[in-house]
């Protein structure tokens, strides 16, 4: 089955994807984790979709059958110790290289040298993958997997290991959930109404919550840029976010969170209209009112 919700680089270079059920999960891990092991990498497997098929999930139950593509989690920091890859020699062998004044001024800025380093460590990431059969690009860090006869699409995900709790959902009750439902709407959306106080963006108007969520970080002080609570602390962040007798799976999926704002309706109100509308029941009251306001 060709998908378009992940692997896009590789659907465009016109490969046939297939979805991957929890026998294509299991096989991929046992084939690519002891290749990152022996580099000296301890992956993240429980994120996504895919994820909610390892034996070491916390929420247990999946009801997903299949998943998109496998997201593999990296940290920035074991990345950089374990693959210090030069930023000249990379930069050389890149399809656009920067020029010498280019290389000279980025190297003298402590922030883009940071940039290019990290992208270096990954190029080197990529080659040592593909190095030991598993083609992957320096860019975006895509594995193109196949076994089988089929084409699998995995992702080697950057991010700091106290996030990764972050993207680690519930599938037990919402099958079709995404990540994005949670870390880019409901999760930003209740730590603007449980800040302790709001405050207005000068660039825009907008007014905001003294915090905010960060999908890499967990819950930050928006004005002094402090974590607050990080995603190794997900019981902590719930406990914001909610109440304090909420819990980390309570946030992780969307069940779980319209349930613990029963006794928050201020909170509820503030997210339910990132929830599918229940649906209308043919023959009953109101779906003849639905039907009226879409005649009129």
């Amino acid at each position: 089955m060709t998908i378009q919700e992940a692997g896009k680089r590789l659907a465009s270079a016109g490969v046939d994807l297939s979805r991957v059920d929890k026998a294509a999960y299991l096989a991929a891990k046992a084939k690519i984790n002891p290749i990152l092991q022996k580099a000296g990498m301890t992956a993240g497997w429980t994120s996504g979709g895919a994820g909610s098929f390892d034996p070491e999930h916390p929420y247990p139950g999946t009801l997903r059958t299949d998943s998109g593509d496998i997201d593999i989690m990296i940290d920035p920091q074991e990345l950089l110790q374990k693959f210090p890859a030069d930023i000249e020699q990379w930069n050389a062998a890149s399809d656009k290289p920067m020029g010498p004044k280019a290389m000279a001024n980025a190297l003298s800025d402590p922030a883009k040298k940071a940039k290019l380093q990290m992208s270096a460590s990954k190029a080197a990431l990529a080659d040592y993958m593909t190095t030991n059969g598993m083609d992957t690009d320096p860019g975006t860090l895509t594995v193109h997997y196949t076994a089988g006869g089929k084409s699998y699409s995995i992702d080697l995900i950057v991010r700091p290991r106290a996030g990764w709790s972050l993207h680690t959902h519930d599938f037990s009750q919402d099958v079709g959930m995404r990540g994005g439902d949670l870390w880019n709407e409901i999760y930003p959306a209740l730590a603007k109404v449980s800040s302790q106080k709001q405050i207005v963006d000068p660039k825009t108007g907008e007014t905001k919550g003294n915090f905010q969520f960060s999908p890499d970080h967990g819950l930050v002080d928006r004005e002094t840029g402090q974590v607050v609570a990080s995603g190794a602390e997900k019981d902590k962040i719930a406990q914001f976010l909610i109440g304090p007798e909420a819990s980390a799976r309570d946030i992780s999926s969307l069940s779980g969170i319209k349930k613990a704002l029963q006794r928050y309706p201020e909170k509820w109100k503030a997210v339910e209209k990132f929830y599918p509308a229940p649906a209308v029941q043919e023959g009953t009251r109101e779906w003849f009112r639905f039907i009226m306001d879409h005649l009129q």
